[in-house]
C-alpha cells in the first residue's frame, strides 16, 4: 500500500521527534507537534472506512476532533481527486498534512522505522523535481517538515480496503504537515493540497488533489 499523504509547496526542514499524546490530551501553542502527527495517524485508523478514503460531505468522516482542541483533516490515499464538504469549529487549531509517510510493523518496514524507513523516504520525495503546494483560502499556507519519532500505532477495526488488522503496531511517521494555531475564523473557507511526484522512491506521478469545503462555526 503507498502510504504517502500527498501535498506541499515550502518546506521548512525543522525536524520535530516526540512519542504519541493521549487522546483527549488538550492542544496548546506550544503542544509538541511530533505527537499530534501519531495521534493523527490513529485516528485515520479509528474507523473504517478511514477518514483517507474517498469524498464526502459531512458524517462521521468529518468528525476531525479525534484529541480535544485540534481538528484534523485527512489527506487521501492514491492519485485521485477528491473533495470534501465539513463543518470544523471556528478558532480551533487545525493540522492536515501536505505529505507524510508512515513506516509500521504492520506493513512490515525495515527497523529502525523512524530512521531507516520514514526518514529516508521523506527526504528522497520531497526535494525537486518534485513539486507540492497548499493553499487555504487560495494563499500559500506554513508548512514544517515533521517527524513523530517511533509511536504505538492502534488500528482500532480491520481494514480489507487498505489491507491492515485491527492491532496494536510500532511505527513511526515523517512528512510535511501544516498546522493552523489559530484556526479559522467564522464562515466558508477552502483548504486546498497535491503536488507532483518525480524521481522519487514512489514513483512519478500527480499526488491526490484534495479539496475542503468548510464552514467554521
Amino acid at each position: 500500500m503507498k502510504r504517502a499523504i500527498v501535498v506541499a509547496i515550502s518546506v521548512l526542514l525543522a525536524l520535530v521527534v516526540a512519542a504519541p499524546i493521549a487522546s483527549g490530551q488538550s492542544s496548546s501553542q506550544s503542544q509538541n507537534l511530533g505527537q499530534l502527527t501519531a495521534e493523527w495517524w490513529n485516528w485515520a485508523f479509528s474507523i473504517s472506512p478511514s477518514p483517507l478514503e474517498g469524498s464526502y460531505e459531512g458524517g462521521a468522516q468529518c468528525n476531525g476532533e479525534y484529541v480535544e482542541g485540534v481538528f484534523f483533516l485527512a489527506g487521501a490515499l492514491g492519485g485521485s481527486r477528491v473533495d470534501r464538504t465539513c463543518t470544523v469549529p471556528a478558532n480551533t487549531p487545525i493540522l492536515f498534512s501536505p505529505f507524510n509517510y508512515l513506516c509500521s510493523d504492520v506493513f512490515g518496514d525495515p527497523e529502525p522505522l523512524d530512521t531507516a524507513c520514514a526518514t529516508p523516504i521523506t527526504d528522497a520525495t520531497i526535494d525537486p523535481p518534485s513539486s507540492f503546494y497548499a493553499r487555504v483560502d487560495g494563499k500559500d499556507a506554513n508548512q514544517q517538515r515533521i517527524a513523530s519519532g517511533l509511536f504505538q500505532l492502534t488500528i482500532a477495526v480491520d481494514n480489507p480496503r487498505i489491507g491492515v488488522e485491527a492491532g496494536t503496531y510500532e511505527a513511526a511517521q515523517d512528512g510535511l504537515w501544516v498546522y493552523l494555531e489559530k484556526g479559522l475564523k467564522e464562515g466558508k473557507h477552502t483548504v486546498q493540497f497535491g503536488g507532483t511526484f518525480k524521481d522519487t522512491p514512489l514513483g512519478d506521478f500527480k499526488g491526490t488533489k484534495v479539496t475542503y469545503k468548510l464552514t467554521a462555526r
